[in-house]
């Protein structure tokens, strides 16, 4: 039997970490009194009162971390309602070297305490319920900032961690002469079953009254397998909302379950202000938060009103809808450059965040924050702001949901192009929306999510 996997909707990363002593947010049960980010204010979140009480949001991820208490407030994870889903895959060399079968075991229940190969489901959800936050690294920049909380876009909704993406090793394929391929090692995925497993685990909930729940899938594959399908059309047809990744392949077209035109798929931008100092050139690390005063520069992650057209830009791996396949690109939602926490690898190797010392500085010891890109990010942002809506009216169906969130974007231009400071490599580069040799596609759906529009339109 051959899986279909279903993989991180992940692109960019780059190290941060951090080092303080003791954890001052310990009995924090929310981050709505937190500091917000160039991400909310791109979406408008100062202007909404909602804060997504009330609503379930289930993450259909990795899992989290162990030591998700350093993040998170303990109150807007719910334990009790998590679960994780697995099943063992053996591999077996193929007759084409780049190619191996696999064959997978029973599926079993286990634990939603995540993958030691990736944090992504932790990222994923500090965007949704904010976290407690200090990077030593900020400090030798300059910027020596007390612990924070960083707002969520929802800071009071509650999470369901479901993990659906697990650790596997990959054997080498040495004749193959892709070298990632060659090389082999340690992978993290999920297959269709999994995730299928996880869709009925919350659809149940559901049911069983834990509502109103939306689901978050920054996960993606390149098809969309009956198990799988049938999953999402009961979740739907039980009132559960359904975001999910458009996928990072940029002109290679959408993954699923993004490209189901019954789902909500995100795509990503970024903005032109990222890395740069407040009104002139590079280079500033503390771009992407508003906190009044020093060590911040003034202007410091604040996009222009009323409107921040001129400076967004869809990110270049955000996947295009290819319209002849007949994929569906529905809305995007800031996805490059989005601080959060991603305890280090492998195995979560890292200094909790408020400990005494400097062991991200000077010792081998990862990091706890990262600023990352990927669809996997803008897809949150789309879920919290589905989230918000049904505080206001829990009653929404996904076609309503839907139908608000295209109605109340922001159109982008389908062409064009930005000029954006590229980080990686100190100087400006154009970012566009080419389609490449796809031909008909489309690159921005019905354009970036608005919050305070599509609440005001929510009945």
């Amino acid at each position: 039997m051959k899986p279909t996997v279903r993989s991180l909707a992940l692109a960019l990363a780059a190290v941060a970490g951090a080092a303080v002593a003791g954890n001052p947010f310990a009995n924090s049960t929310s981050t709505a009194g937190g500091y917000p980010t160039w991400d909310s204010d791109l979406i408008d979140i100062e202007n909404v009162t909602q804060t997504g009480h009330g609503v379930y949001v289930a993450v259909l991820d990795t899992g989290l971390v162990p030591n998700w208490r350093d993040y998170f407030p303990r109150a807007r994870i719910a334990e009790h309602l998590g679960a994780g889903f697995e099943q063992s895959v053996t591999f077996r060399a193929g007759a084409n070297p780049c190619q191996t079968e696999v064959e997978v075991g029973p599926l079993r229940r286990t634990t939603w305490v995540g993958s030691t190969g990736s944090t992504h489901g932790t990222h994923v959800a500090s965007t949704i319920i904010g976290y407690s936050y200090r990077s030593e690294f900020d400090a030798a920049a300059g910027f020596p900032l007390p612990p924070i909380q960083v707002r969520g876009i929802a800071p009071e909704a509650t999470i369901i961690p479901v993990k659906v993406l697990a650790d596997y090793q990959v054997p080498a394929a040495p004749r193959c002469p892709d070298p990632t391929l060659a090389q082999g090692g340690p992978a993290v995925f999920g297959t269709a079953e999994m995730v299928a497993a996880g869709l009925d685990h919350v659809t149940d909930l559901a049911i069983a009254g834990y509502r109103p729940m939306v689901v978050n899938m920054s996960l993606g594959g390149g098809a969309l397998d009956a198990v799988e399908k049938a999953a999402l059309d009961r979740a739907i047809a039980n009132g559960v909302i359904v975001v999910a990744a458009a996928g990072n392949e940029g002109t290679a077209g959408m993954s699923y379950p993004g490209a189901y035109a019954p789902v909500i798929s995100a795509g990503s931008v970024g903005w032109t202000g990222e890395w740069l100092f407040p009104g002139s050139g590079p280079r500033y690390r503390m771009w992407w938060l508003q906190y009044p005063g020093a060590p911040m520069l003034p202007g410091s992650g604040q996009v222009a009103e009323p409107t921040p057209l001129n400076e967004v830009y869809v990110s270049d791996f955000s996947s295009r809808a290819i319209l002849s396949a007949g994929q569906q690109l529905d809305v995007l939602a800031p996805g490059s450059w989005v601080r959060g926490p991603f305890p280090g690898t492998p195995g979560y190797n890292h200094l909790p965040w408020w400990s005494s010392g400097q062991g991200a500085l000077r010792g081998r010891n990862s990091g706890n924050f990262f600023y990352v890109g990927g669809t996997s990010m803008a897809t949150p942002h789309v879920a919290s702001v589905a989230a918000l809506m049904l505080q206001k009216n829990p009653a929404l169906s996904q076609a309503q949901v839907e139908s608000i969130l295209k109605t109340t974007a922001m159109p982008v231009p389908a062409v064009g192009s930005r000029l954006v400071y590229d980080f990686d490599h100190f100087t400006d580069i154009v970012w566009d929306t080419s389609c490449g040799a796809l031909g008909a596609c489309d690159p921005v759906g019905r354009g970036l999510v608005r919050a305070d529009a599509a609440i005001a339109l929510t009945p």
